[in-house]
């Protein structure tokens, strides 16, 4: 049986209809936090590369959470699945984590976190003025 975070089956990753909504669909605010998102892609990607390289669980929990508190504002609820179980697996781990291959454990969470940002990306090049 397929896990429904497993992939998007095609959907979109994000809800952008959702954050327009919980910012009085004030576009320009929209289009700020899409691009601080966009902008701070690469940092988080290469801080939780960083921290699964070097088995670093508390690194590791605070990137994962940084995630997934982002995510959550586009309702980018594959990633923010993901994010959570990861989360709940650095905590159950947090004393014993060095045998775990954490780049293996984290890549889904960075191949979902680079559709959202990639969604996003095509978000503002069709709603550009």
């Amino acid at each position: 049986m397929s896990n429904s975070i497993d992939n998007n089956n095609g959907g979109q990753v994000c809800n952008l209809d959702y954050l327009l909504v919980n910012l009085g669909r004030n576009r320009a605010a929209a289009v700020r936090l899409i691009h601080l998102f966009i902008d701070n892609h690469p940092q988080l990607v290469e801080r939780l590369d960083r921290a699964a390289a070097e088995s670093d669980i508390p690194a590791l929990q605070d990137v994962v959470h940084d995630i997934r508190s982002s995510c959550v504002l586009f309702s980018a609820h594959q990633s923010v699945a993901l994010a959570r179980e990861l989360e709940y697996v650095l905590y159950c781990h947090r004393q014993d984590g060095v045998g775990i291959d954490w780049l293996a454990r984290s890549r889904a969470l960075k191949e979902s976190l680079n559709e959202v940002c990639g969604e996003l990306a095509r978000y503002l090049e069709t709603s550009a003025d």
